[in-house]
């Protein structure tokens, strides 16, 4: 379902789970016309630009739960797809201590093609694989379903050491962050916590607001601290536990017991 240079990219549509992910900061991909938005090779590989280990952790995630994965392919120093379009972190002139020069006093008309060409294509693929995939569940009987927006976070943050290894944020609907959190919590050692590092008063809940808070259904956003992820080995334990704890959480039974599911997947695009 991906259009050339297109925003977003749906994996595994197909999937037969009442779950879909979702990674909003999936790429560091900044395409024409911005160019390099003005930063090096380094900045543009850094956290600043995207969520590291998101996606693989993600795809491992729709691998064993059988369940659709929606994925951004454009960086949220083009735009953050996971804000409200009021938001002044929409199109950040700043991020962390990094300052974007492509971002600063952008004109009117370079703001309106990234919310046409990124972010109204994004929401509006993200709208239609919801309502298609909630109707999937409904006519096989799957009274339940969620969306799970996929993250990562940095370990240091403008110069402050986060210890902290998985954040599960969700608001006033905790029906599948409560369960997750409770699981998490029974496992040695793991250091969880609720709406950390960031909760949803940052504007961080903004596409499960949009895609599942405003539909009902069941909705949580987990964060991995990214140097957990850096390995393929790291990938498939996180997602084992991950889907453990959503299956748990939503009184789920896997088809077949939960395994470390082998090297990553080649089948997909990069």
């Amino acid at each position: 379902m991906e259009a050339a240079n297109g925003p977003v990219v749906i994996e595994n549509e197909a999937g037969t789970a009442p779950i879909v992910l979702v990674v909003d900061h999936a790429s560091n991909r900044i395409p024409e016309p911005w160019g390099t938005l003005g930063l090096d090779a380094d900045a543009r590989q850094a956290h600043i630009a995207w969520d590291p280990g998101a996606l693989p952790l993600a795809r491992q995630m729709s691998d064993l739960l059988d369940a659709p994965l929606v994925r951004a392919t454009v960086s949220r120093l083009v735009l953050d797809l996971n804000r409200p379009l009021t938001s002044r972190t929409l199109i950040p002139a700043v991020s962390e201590a990094t300052t974007i020069p492509g971002n600063r006093d952008i004109a009117d008309a370079d703001r309106a093609l990234r919310i046409r060409t990124v972010y109204e294509p994004y929401h509006a693929a993200l709208a239609a694989l919801v309502d298609r995939h909630v109707a999937a569940c409904q006519a096989r009987g799957q009274a339940n379903v969620a969306v799970c927006a996929i993250h990562t976070f940095t370990p240091v943050y403008l110069g402050k050491v986060r210890a902290l290894e998985v954040g599960v944020l969700f608001d006033r609907d905790d029906r599948l962050g409560a369960g997750m959190l409770a699981r998490l919590k029974r496992e040695p050692g793991l250091l969880v916590e609720v709406n950390q590092p960031y909760s949803p008063a940052d504007e961080v809940y903004f596409t499960l607001d949009r895609h599942a808070v405003s539909r009902g259904l069941l909705n949580v956003m987990i964060e991995v601290r990214n140097d957990e992820l850096r390995e393929p080995v790291q990938h498939r334990r996180w997602a084992k536990l991950l889907c453990e704890a959503i299956m748990e959480a939503m009184g789920l039974r896997p088809a077949a017991p939960l395994v470390d599911s082998g090297p990553e997947p080649i089948r997909r695009t990069p």
